[in-house]
């Protein structure tokens, strides 16, 4: 590749998310194989952000903000509208990326000819422990899927798309949740993307995740529908959404999103939805037992692991493959939080 095609602008919107974008900055400027502007955008966040990445002394990195906030979609625009590299590449302030991430899509963009790319994702826990993960579809089920279903992992954290290919305002800010499917969309009629089936992007499951605004994400459907013919997946959807609030101990409405599942597949009825409410009734049962041990003060139980899903045993070896630099990044947090402690 020539040195242009390395040259890469990362856009990372953030609202006050001091405590978790230290970490996602570590894992972004330690990519190899590229060359990297990082631009921050700030939206309108009240806690000390300058400072975080003031800490970074990095010339690589640029602090935008918008005062007041306007929203994730702004702010990704306005990173868009000021990145000057060949390429651009979006990771939300609370998403990790392992360090040949960007390497390995621009390496299978610039092979396959293609303006964007997408990679593998897990989910894992705030001290990175795996929670689950699958590899990716491939591209051509993909771009077939799209109007149906949003089969990009990582969200936008998985996406690099050559600069020339993406409109003036990629995000429409009607969109709170979908903004990005929409964009996928979008650019599926221009190009087919190219993938990278590893495990490179870490999305971390923490409360504040906005994918925990279930009754947003179904509200919105109705739009992508509308937009694009669809029709939109609501049984694939619904499941995803049970898994979401499964991760949150959501336990009743995971069961809900489930029922409403299985309400417009009769498919799934026959050859999954036992086994998923079985699953959720287990993680209820196990949480309750491990809030009772807590209270009657069983020490034992403190640091007790969540039991991988069964979708993360089918897949163990595939989400392995993140063990590697999800176990560097685990070790930076521990000395970043040691140094913390010790007010060095």
């Amino acid at each position: 590749m020539t040195e242009s095609v390395r040259t890469v602008s990362v856009i990372v919107p953030t609202h006050n998310r001091a405590r978790l974008l230290p970490l996602t900055l570590f894992s972004v400027l330690r990519q190899e194989g590229v060359d990297l502007e990082v631009l921050v955008v700030d939206d309108g966040s009240t806690e000390h952000l300058r400072g975080t990445v003031d800490e970074l002394n990095d010339p690589r990195v640029r602090l935008l903000r918008h005062e007041p906030p306007q929203g994730v979609s702004i702010a990704r625009n306005r990173g868009v509208a000021e990145a000057g590299g060949r390429w651009v590449a979006f990771v939300d302030d609370d998403d990790l990326w392992a360090p040949h991430k960007l390497v390995m899509q621009l390496r299978a963009a610039e092979g396959e000819g293609r303006g964007w790319a997408y990679a593998g994702s897990v989910n894992v826990s705030e001290d990175l422990r795996v929670l689950g993960g699958a590899p990716p579809a491939e591209p051509e089920d993909v771009v077939a899927a799209l109007p149906r279903v949003n089969l990009i992992p990582g969200g936008c954290s998985g996406v690099v798309a050559r600069r020339e290919l993406l409109p003036p305002e990629p995000f429409d800010p009607s969109y709170r949740h979908f903004a990005d499917w929409d964009l996928w969309i979008r650019l599926s009629h221009v190009d087919r993307p190219a993938a990278v089936r590893h495990p490179l992007v870490g999305y971390r499951v923490h409360s504040g995740n906005r994918s925990l605004d279930t009754a947003g994400m179904v509200a919105e459907l109705d739009e992508i529908e509308k937009r694009y013919g669809g029709p939109v997946d609501r049984s694939l959807f619904y499941r995803h959404v049970a898994r979401v609030s499964l991760r949150a101990s959501r336990y009743r409405a995971a069961v809900g999103y489930y029922v409403r599942a299985a309400g417009t597949d009769r498919h799934y009825i026959r050859r999954e939805f036992a086994a998923d409410v079985i699953e959720v009734a287990q993680e209820a049962a196990r949480g309750l037992r491990h809030r009772f041990s807590r209270v009657l003060g069983d020490t034992p139980t403190r640091g007790r692991t969540r039991r991988p899903q069964r979708r993360y045993a089918a897949q163990r070896p595939w989400v392995e493959q993140a063990r590697p630099w999800l176990d560097e990044l685990a070790r930076h947090q521990s000395d970043a939080a040691r140094r913390g402690s010790s007010g060095q």
